[in-house]
């Protein structure tokens, strides 16, 4: 059984930082796997190159079966539209509906894009698959609220049912309850992961919250300074041993570590970063 994600001998730089430095790890196919580490440690890189936004100087990376370090054109579309996003800061369209947000979710599967995923002209089993995929997560009766319109927690329920209105095979998780206050998050991570075993998903998810990590988390893999520290199963571990992660030269760039209210390392991963090739900082 190939592995979701398959990370092996995977080196990185930026100018003269040395960011990823021989990384290994893999994924089990419906297994969630969350990501720790420091700010700067290089986890934002990492899921960068996943989805091809970054090219690694050395090793080689799959996900989906495919080198997507290599995949260009077609073939780089076509295993993006296997692996579902859920970002840090929502992305949703502000100024349209939650419905034809979640349509949106369905962009993939028509060559004809965004004609086939408006709301007048999108077919009716999108439609309906739409509604479904709102009812799901609880917010069929917001279907014709603009989307700026709804709190945080709502915003990012939209968001799974955009993913769910997808249908991967692979979701990569960028920080998807940083933005949320502690109880939205909780609810938004419960509501994640059930989604995602209903379907048999593969997940990998960035956090902080070392108790979130290990409550909902199948396997960590804990990055510092480039490398992987941790690579177990999350019952085998605790919040003391996790701790060291975040202790002493966690940075990429050797500098001290700072918090996240003092300063962010890096942008998160946005809609516009996914759909574009832009070289970014380390992180």
């Amino acid at each position: 059984m190939k592995a979701p994600i398959s990370v092996a001998g995977v080196h990185k730089h930026f100018g003269n930082i040395h960011v990823l430095r021989g990384l290994d790890f893999t994924t089990r196919e419906g297994e969630g796997t969350v990501l720790l580490g420091a700010n700067g440690c290089g986890k934002s890189t990492l899921m960068r190159c996943l989805i091809g936004l970054e090219r690694v100087d050395a090793g080689t990376l799959k996900v989906a079966g495919t080198p997507i370090d290599k995949a260009r054109g077609r073939l780089l579309r076509k295993t993006r539209s296997r692996v579902g996003m859920v970002f840090q800061r929502f992305n949703l369209v502000n100024n349209v509906s939650v419905f034809q947000n979640v349509l949106y979710g369905a962009l993939g599967r028509h060559p004809l894009g965004l004609l086939r995923v408006a709301k007048p002209l999108a077919p009716r089993s999108e439609r309906d698959r739409a509604m479904h995929c709102l009812a799901r997560v609880g917010l069929a009766d917001k279907a014709n609220q603009r989307a700026d319109t709804l709190s945080g927690g709502q915003q990012q329920r939209v968001a799974i049912a955009r993913l769910l209105m997808q249908d991967p095979e692979i979701v990569l998780a960028d920080e998807p309850i940083a933005s949320l206050d502690p109880r939205a998050g909780r609810e938004v991570m419960e509501l994640l992961w059930e989604v995602v075993r209903e379907r048999g998903m593969t997940v990998l998810c960035t956090l902080h919250q070392l108790d979130i990590a290990l409550e909902y988390g199948d396997h960590i893999l804990g990055m510092k300074a480039g490398t992987i520290q941790v690579d177990a199963p999350a019952r085998e571990l605790t919040a003391d041993q996790l701790q060291s992660l975040y202790q002493g030269a966690v940075r990429v760039d050797g500098q001290q570590p700072v918090t996240r209210s003092e300063h962010e390392t890096a942008a998160p991963l946005s809609a516009a970063t996914y759909s574009s090739n832009r070289e970014g900082a380390p992180a």
